[in-house]
C-alpha cells in the first residue's frame, strides 16, 4: 500500500485513502477486549500461543481508511498486509496449526481420499502430439512422476524423440514449478520456456540450444509467460511485468547472444487498466500485439520476417469496441463485438488492416469465445450458447454450417488452450482436422481429432480412471429462476445408485466474473464425493458468459449482486424442489467465485451447511482502492471504480469483509496461497479473523495458508491432491459422510 501520513487525534492517516492508526493493539481474544484464559500473547505485535485445540484470535489495530471522496472504514487488521513481518507469519503459522487440529479426527478419511485422488491424479496423461512446424511436441509422464517430460520428434512420430526438457529433473529442485508455455523458434534450433518458480505469475525465460543440447546464458527475469520469434530465428520478443503490479506492459525485442539488459524497448502499455499480449499467428506471417481491458482492446501486428520493422496497429483504440485477430495464408482473421455484442467474424488485408469485412454474423446470445481457421476455408467457433459451450463450424465457401455433437448432455467442450485444456495446440495451418475436447463432472478428459472436410472424428487420448465407469452417473442441465425471472442455467451430476431423492447432501459450485463461464469439468478430487452420495451442481450465475454477452452484463459492476442471488436461487431451487437435502447444502468457489462463496456466505449464512472459499477476492472496496496492488485498475471496468461515491457505496454493500456482522456462520474452510499476485493472502486472512471476532455459533471456522504456493496452490501431477483430500474430508465430515469418526469440534 501506498503511505501518505499526517496525525490527527492520535492517529496516522493513510491515503488510499488515508489510514488511521488507532493506537495500541487490541488484545488477543474477544472484540471487547478479553483474552480467553486459553490464550495469552506473549509477544506484543505477534499472534498468540495457544492452548491446543482453540482458535487464534488475531491483534487488532485499528486503522481507518479514507477514500478519495472522504468516506472512512475502521480495519482493525490492516496489518496483516506486511507479508514478510514475524507478526504475520507466525499469525498464519497459527491458523494453519489450528486447522490441522480441528481436522484432526479426519485423519483416517484424509488418508484414504489422497489414496483415492492420487490414484486418479496418476491417470491424468501428458499432452498428445500436436504438429508445430517441421516437428511434432509432446508431453509424457513417467509412472509417479509429478512433472512431465516435453519432447518431440521431427517430421512425424516414428522419428527420434528429443527431450527438451525433463521435468523430472527440474520440478523436484524448486517449491514451485509451472511452465506456463513453451516453443522453439521456426528453425526449430532454439526451446524456450517460461517457468514460474513461485507460483505469483513472474517467469523466466529459459533458453535451450537443440543443436548441442547446452543452456543458453541469456536467461530472461521478470517477465510474462508470452513470447515469440522473428523468422531469423535469433530475435525475440517478450513482454516484461511491471515491478510491483505484475501488470504486462512492456514488449522487448532480444538477440540471442547478447545481455538481455541491452534489450530493446519496443512498446509500453502506459494506460494503467490495460495489459498486453503477445503471440505469432498460426500463418506464421505476423507477430500479434493485443492491448486489453475488460471493454476495450487493439492489436498491433509486425511482419515476422522483419524484426526491426514498425508495429502496425490494425484498427485504433475505440472505447468500448473489443477485437482480437490472427493470421492465415496471408489474411487477418478477426473477431469483434463492434456492432456485435456477441462478437462476429471479419476479415482484412494486411496491407489495409482496418478495413474489415463481414465474414460470419452476430447470433444473440450465441457468445463467440474464440475461433480456429482450417485449411479449405472452413473457421471452427468456441462458443457459449443456452447455458454451456459448443462447437459450431462454418464453410466460409458455402455457407454451410453444423455443430459438433458432445458425448453428454452436458458439460464442455473447446478446441481452445485453456486452463482446463492448456495444450490442444490447434497450431497447424495446413491440416483439415481441429483437435477438441469434452469433459464433465462424470465424463472424464477425452480428446479428438474432427476432419471438417470429411466430418469424422477419431479418439486421440481419453482419461482412464481406475475404477470410474461414466455409466454409473447421471448428468443433465436444468434451468432455476431468479428474483427477476431469469432462468438460471444448472448442470447437476450424481451416482445413481447412491441418489435417493431429498436425501442426498450438494454441492453447488460458482464463479461469476470477468465473463468466464463455470466450466463443468471433470477434476480428480470429484468421484470422492460423487460416490458417497454427493450431488455436484454447477450454477452457471450471471457474471459468466453462458448465455450471451447479456448475461455477463448482467452480473458485473453495479449488477454485480445478480451474481450472488443468481447463486441463491438455484440453492433454493434445488432444496424446494425435493431433489436434495436441504439441510446439507453447501456453497463452494475460488477467487472470483470465492468472493461469490464470501458473499451467499453473508447474506444467506442459515441456507447453508457448510461453505469453501478458496483465495477468495473477500475485501473488495480495500483492494480496489490501491492501485499499488497487482491486477487493481486492470479491472475498474468489472467491479467498479471505489474513488467514485456510487461505486464505493455499491461494492461495500457486498464486500464480504465489509459485511461481516455478530450473527451465526455455517461451518467454513477458507484457503489462501501465501505467495498469490492475484488475490492477496491478507485477503482471506483478514476475512476470518474479523468473522472469528463477531460469529455467534459454534461451527467450525478452518483457515489454511500455503506458504509456498501462489493462487494455484501447488504446482504438479499430485500438487492438489493434499488440498482436495482436505476439502473434500471437511465437506464429507459436515455432511455426516465421515464413517466411525465424530464430526469437527465446534469452533470455540
Amino acid at each position: 500500500m501506498r503511505f501518505a501520513g499526517f496525525v490527527a487525534m492520535s492517529a496516522t492517516f493513510l491515503s488510499l485513502s488515508g489510514c488511521t492508526t488507532i493506537n495500541d493493539m487490541m488484545p488477543f481474544g474477544g472484540a471487547t477486549g478479553t483474552t480467553p484464559a486459553e490464550a495469552t500473547s506473549t509477544t506484543p505485535g505477534l499472534a498468540i500461543d495457544r492452548k491446543t485445540g482453540y482458535p487464534p484470535y488475531a491483534m487488532m489495530k485499528g486503522t481507518v481508511l479514507i477514500a478519495p471522496h472522504g468516506a472512512k472504514r475502521t480495519d482493525f487488521f490492516f496489518w496483516m498486509n506486511e507479508k514478510k513481518t514475524e507478526k504475520v507469519i507466525r499469525y498464519l503459522d497459527e491458523e494453519n496449526k489450528y486447522a490441522g487440529e480441528l481436522m484432526a479426527h479426519t485423519a483416517d478419511l484424509q488418508k484414504v481420499l489422497r489414496e483415492e485422488i492420487r490414484a486418479k491424479a496418476a491417470a491424468v496423461q501428458g499432452t498428445p502430439p500436436f504438429k508445430d512446424g517441421g516437428y511434432w511436441y509432446y508431453e509424457r509422464y513417467a509412472a509417479g512422476a509429478d512433472y512431465p517430460v516435453i519432447a518431440r520428434r521431427q517430421g512425424s512420430m516414428s522419428g527420434a524423440e528429443q527431450v527438451l526438457l525433463d521435468g523430472q529433473v527440474e520440478g523436484p529442485k524448486h517449491q514451485q514449478f509451472k511452465v506456463n508455455n513453451y516453443g522453439a523458434s521456426p528453425d526449430g534450433n532454439i526451446f524456450v520456456y517460461a517457468v514460474d518458480y513461485s507460483g505469483d505469475r513472474w517467469h523466466e525465460l529459459i533458453m535451450r540450444d537443440m543443436r548441442t543440447g547446452a543452456l543458453i546464458n541469456d536467461k530472461i527475469e521478470h517477465v510474462s509467460s508470452d513470447f515469440a520469434f522473428a523468422d531469423d530465428n535469433k530475435t525475440l520478443f517478450y513482454i516484461k511485468l511491471q515491478p510491483g503490479l505484475a501488470r504486462a506492459y512492456r514488449l522487448m525485442r532480444h538477440t540471442l547472444g547478447t545481455d538481455p539488459k541491452t534489450d530493446k524497448l519496443v512498446f509500453e502499455e502506459k494506460d494503467a487498466q490495460y495489459e498486453i499480449a503477445l503471440k505469432r499467428s498460426k500463418g506464421g506471417r505476423v507477430l500479434l500485439l493485443t492491448s486489453e481491458q475488460t471493454t476495450t482492446s487493439d492489436v498491433r501486428f509486425l511482419d515476422a520476417k522483419t524484426p526491426e520493422g514498425a508495429w502496425k496497429v490494425i484498427k485504433p483504440r475505440t472505447k468500448g469496441v473489443r477485437y482480437f485477430a490472427d493470421e492465415s495464408n496471408g489474411q487477418l482473421y478477426i473477431r469483434t463485438n463492434l456492432d456485435a455484442p456477441d462478437y462476429r467474424i471479419a476479415t482484412a488485408t494486411l496491407a489495409a488492416p482496418g478495413t474489415w469485412t463481414p465474414l460470419i454474423g452476430v447470433q444473440e446470445g450465441v457468445y463467440i469465445e474464440t475461433f480456429e481457421v482450417m485449411k479449405g476455408g472452413v473457421i471452427a467457433l468456441d462458443e457459449y450458447a443456452k447455458g454451456g459451450s459448443r462447437i459450431r463450424l462454418v464453410d466460409t465457401k458455402s455457407g454451410d454450417e453444423r455443430l459438433i455433437t458432445p458425448d453428454a448432455p452436458a458439460g464442455h467442450m473447446t478446441f481452445s488452450d485453456t486452463f482446463s485444456f492448456p495444450n490442444l495446440r490447434n497450431a497447424d495451418s495446413e491440416t483439415t482436422k481441429l483437435r477438441y475436447a469434452f469433459s464433465s463432472p462424470v465424463n472424464p478428459d477425452v480428446i479428438y481429432d474432427y476432419d471438417v472436410a470429411t466430418g469424422t472424428k477419431t479418439e486421440v487420448q481419453r482419461l482412464a480412471v481406475p475404477g470410474f465407469s461414466t455409466s454409473a452417473y447421471s448428468i443433465e442441465r436444468v434451468f432455476a429462476a431468479a428474483p427477476d425471472g431469469k432462468q438460471i442455467p444448472v448442470t447437476i451430476a450424481y451416482r445413481r445408485d447412491k441418489f435417493e431423492k431429498g436425501e442426498n447432501p450438494v454441492l453447488i459450485y460458482g464463479y461469476g466474473a470477468y465473463g468466464s463461464s463455470n466450466d463443468p469439468v471433470f477434476k480428480t478430487k470429484w468421484p470422492s464425493l460423487l460416490d458417497r452420495g454427493f450431488v455436484m451442481a454447477y450454477a452457471h450465475v450471471r457474471g459468466g458468459r453462458e448465455m450471451g454477452e447479456a448475461w455477463y452484463q448482467g452480473g458485473k459492476l453495479r449488477n454485480k449482486k445478480n451474481t450472488f442471488t443468481d447463486f441463491i436461487a438455484v440453492s433454493e431451487s434445488l432444496a424446494k424442489g425435493g431433489m436434495v437435502d436441504p439441510k446439507r447444502m453447501f456453497a463452494m468457489g475460488r477467487s472470483a467465485g470465492g468472493l461469490l462463496a464470501g458473499a451467499v456466505a453473508t447474506m444467506r449464512p442459515d441456507l447453508y451447511k457448510g461453505v469453501v472459499a478458496g483465495v477468495p477476492f473477500v475485501d473488495v472496496v480495500t483492494t480496489m482502492l490501491d492501485d499499488s496492488i497487482p491486477l487493481t485498475t486492470f479491472e475498474y471496468e468489472e467491479w467498479g471504480n471505489p474513488a467514485e461515491t456510487g461505486d464505493y457505496e455499491y461494492m461495500l454493500s457486498y464486500s464480504p469483509y465489509d459485511q461481516v456482522e455478530k450473527k451465526a456462520y455455517p461451518a467454513m474452510l477458507v484457503t489462501a496461497g501465501y505467495n498469490d499476485s492475484q488475490v492477496g493472502y491478507f485477503e482471506p486472512a483478514k476475512w476470518v479473523a474479523k468473522i472469528r471476532r463477531n460469529k455467534t455459533d459454534q461451527n467450525p471456522l478452518i483457515f489454511r495458508t500455503n506458504m509456498t504456493a501462489g493462487h494455484s496452490g501447488d504446482s504438479g501431477r499430485f500438487g492438489a491432491v493434499e488440498e482436495a483430500a482436505f476439502t473434500n474430508a471437511f465437506l464429507l465430515d459436515q455432511a455426516g459422510l465421515n464413517t466411525g469418526n465424530k464430526t469437527a469440534k465446534a469452533d470455540d
